[in-house]
């Protein structure tokens, strides 16, 4: 009888330190950063990991419909979300940004086989990575346009 009170209450102990690691890992990735979550999913190996992280992206809205169908085939393409293309492709070389407007940036992010343009959050573009190639400017030169007509009256 004395036995297996012991065994029971071991039994108890060890399930209960297993629960409170559980949570201690859910509330970890509950208070990390949205970027880092999405960075860090493409490293992980176990695919319970995999599903916590992927739960707690989409239910703070940061994956689009189109990153749900494309994350198992690890593609990108126009429509995706920046953390959607971190997920499938890791870190990229490098990314560059710049804001065009208020509230609005745009960046170019360089992986190993293409440049992803992407505006606001969301991929708007990509391009083959070519050598000799420039990746595409963040800056859109602006047109030779002619003055107002107004301006020629006053001009004669």
């Amino acid at each position: 009888m004395k036995k297996n009170i012991q065994k029971s209450f071991y039994g108890i102990l060890i399930s209960g330190l297993m629960i409170s690691s559980a949570q201690a890992k859910e509330s970890d990735i509950s208070e990390m950063k949205n970027l880092d979550l999405c960075v860090n999913y493409s490293t992980l190996k176990s695919e319970e990991e995999k599903k916590a992280y992927f739960d707690e992206l989409n239910k703070r809205g940061q994956l689009s419909y189109q990153d749900l169908d494309r994350l198992p085939t690890k593609t990108v393409a126009s429509s995706s979300t920046i953390c959607g293309m971190y997920m499938s492709l890791g870190k990229p070389i490098a990314e560059q940004s710049r804001q065009i407007r208020p509230m609005t940036f745009k960046a170019v992010h360089v992986y190993p086989d293409k440049y992803y343009v992407s505006q606001s959050g969301m991929i708007v573009s990509s391009y083959e990575r070519k050598e000799g190639e420039m990746p595409p400017k963040l800056i859109a030169e602006k047109p030779a346009v002619e003055p107002p007509p107004v301006l020629y009256k006053h001009a004669k």
